[in-house]
């Protein structure tokens, strides 16, 4: 036991681990330490997610497997969060270190692929760094609620290991293993949908064929991803009926073209790009010259596909990992080009064709590879220490990226932060901006807590129902419009709101406990006691329980 212990220690590997945990918490410890939950996802998918914050219970873990988030199928992400929850309970930091430590096992993973495939281990250690640290990927650390992407590219890269594994070993043990993590991928994320293909498209390169065998071997990984694909699509229904393919098959060339240039040059990050959909057209110089450029890339390939298989089959498998991207391009009521993280999975692709270039150049460039990756390495490990302190908080989020492009969601977003610390005057201004870009429900909404803030009812009921007529399930809409009647005294409708605003989210403490205190006052007794009991459930010690108990003689 003792000599195996220390034969562990001893492993080169081993000081890769502590090598990589090492650097990794160097550049984004700090982050982790200090920044906040944002207020884009972090809310939904933790803050106000029932199963976060009743993690530990039996109903929870069933709730990950029964809801999307809204939009996407992803229980085992749900169970992440939830873990974390029962460990630090809603407090940021765990969710930061534990997006970390997944991420620094994420660029061990990629090394270890390169490794395999190239056997050059100077080479899959500088690029594995070179993942760890690239300034793309920040946003999907730095982020609370890319564990979706963190965790489905785990075992997305795990499965992808281990599949070489058993190629270079035959042990079938491997390919079950390689499917399971697949299998556990899916429900973490779908996003790894491609997998299978691009095993396929290993299997090419390293035996110059692909036989019946290396398809019916991989059936498992095919029908997981056809299933689990399906229940994704269907979460997804309303994003694919807005999505134009037109506008699609357009921006797809563009969004490409925007990656490469992001991956050389990785200055002006932003937490989204806006595309405008004016913009979407034949006639736009971006577009064409974006499709021209990768047409020139395609052909050089196809030409230098014998002499550069290698790039060539990590160009193919980062090609297909950015497949699902492109149909996320229409979100909320505005078109986006390209996300940070999108390039997460597909980054080992690139890679891999990185890889394949330098093991040609080792003989004759060894010493100067190894000069300039450093430089490289460093260069990327301060602009993404720099990229980490834009994730402090909402505020210097959302002021950033109104620093590369204007977007209502930046502007709405700004406005919600100024009026949280008391900057009305500020607030207004961006709230106004946002709904000049384009009319949407949550500055209408912002705007109306404003007006109530300044005791302008009559602004302030105008405001929340342009929201409602925006989205009609906005439940805090319909509390500020339950409140609103009940003070001037329209009692039916200040309870209809109340009920609208529980129907639309049944865990709202503030939605529970209005409806509780107006089915109190208006003698509905069992009514309220009731809506008591889901709030018991959900939080025993609320303090509008006991005054509306001894109001009801309980």
């Amino acid at each position: 036991m003792r000599s195996r212990l220390l034969s562990i220690v001893g492993h080169p590997w081993m000081y890769v681990v502590l090598g990589f945990f090492a650097a990794g918490c160097a550049v984004y410890g700090y982050s982790v330490a200090v920044n906040q939950f944002v207020e884009f996802d972090d809310t939904l998918l933790i803050l106000d997610n029932i199963s976060v914050i009743k993690a530990g219970r039996w109903s929870s873990v069933l709730w990950a497997f029964q809801y999307y988030d809204p939009e996407l199928y992803i229980p085992l992400t749900f169970l992440s969060l939830q873990m974390n929850a029962v460990i630090g309970g809603l407090h940021p930091f765990i969710f930061h270190l534990d997006n970390l430590i997944e991420h620094i096992i994420n660029a061990l993973l990629i090394a270890g692929i390169l490794q395999v495939l190239f056997r050059r281990m100077d080479i899959a250690i500088l690029l594995g760094l070179l993942f760890l640290l690239h300034p793309l990927n920040t946003e999907a650390v730095a982020w609370a609620s890319s564990r979706k992407d963190l965790l489905s590219s785990l075992f997305g890269f795990a499965s992808f290991l281990v599949y070489l594994r058993y190629r270079d070993s035959g042990r079938v043990k491997l390919l079950r293993v390689s499917a399971l993590l697949f299998l556990l991928g899916l429900l973490a994320k779908v996003s790894i949908v491609p997998l299978p293909v691009a095993l396929l498209l290993c299997d090419f390169f390293r035996q110059g064929k692909i036989s019946l065998r290396d398809v019916l071997e991989k059936r498992w990984f095919f029908i997981a991803a056809v299933l689990l694909g399906l229940i994704a699509v269907l979460g997804k229904d309303v994003v694919l009926e807005r999505s134009s393919p037109v506008a699609i098959f357009l921006l797809i060339p563009r969004s490409i073209t925007f990656y490469i240039e992001k991956f050389f040059l990785p200055v002006r990050l932003s937490i989204f790009y806006p595309f405008s959909e004016d913009a979407i057209h034949l006639a736009n110089p971006e577009i064409i010259l974006s499709a021209l450029g990768l047409a020139a890339i395609a052909v050089g390939l196809w030409i230098l596909r014998r002499r550069l298989p290698g790039v060539v089959l990590g160009l193919l498998i980062a090609l297909l990992f950015l497949i699902p991207s492109f149909f996320q391009y229409y979100r909320g009521n505005e078109f986006y080009m390209a996300t940070d993280r999108y390039m997460y999975m597909p980054f080992v692709g690139v890679l891999m064709a990185i890889a394949s270039i330098l093991v040609s150049l080792q003989d004759r460039f060894r010493r100067t590879m190894h000069w300039c990756s450093f430089v490289v390495l460093v260069i990327c490990a301060l602009l993404s220490l720099q990229r980490s302190f834009v994730w402090r908080n909402t505020g210097t989020l959302f002021y950033d990226a109104l620093s590369t492009a204007e977007s209502f969601l930046a502007y709405e977003k700004i406005g919600t932060w100024e009026l949280r610390y008391g900057n009305t005057e500020q607030a207004i201004a961006a709230l106004k901006r946002s709904i000049e870009i384009s009319p949407n429900s949550a500055a209408y909404f912002r705007l109306g807590v404003a007006a109530m803030a300044e005791g302008d009812t009559q602004a302030a009921s105008l405001f929340m129902q342009e929201a409602l007529t925006l989205s009609p399930d906005y439940s805090d809409a319909h509390v500020n419009m339950s409140k609103l009647y009940w003070d001037e005294g329209n009692i039916p409708l200040a309870v209809e709101h109340a009920e609208k605003a529980v129907e639309f989210h049944a865990w709202d403490m503030m939605a529970l406990g209005n409806l509780a205190t107006m089915y109190t006052l208006t003698g509905r007794k069992d009514d309220a006691l009731e809506v008591i009991a889901k709030i018991q459930d959900l939080e025993p010690d609320n303090e509008r329980v006991k005054p509306l108990l001894k109001k009801l003689g309980r």
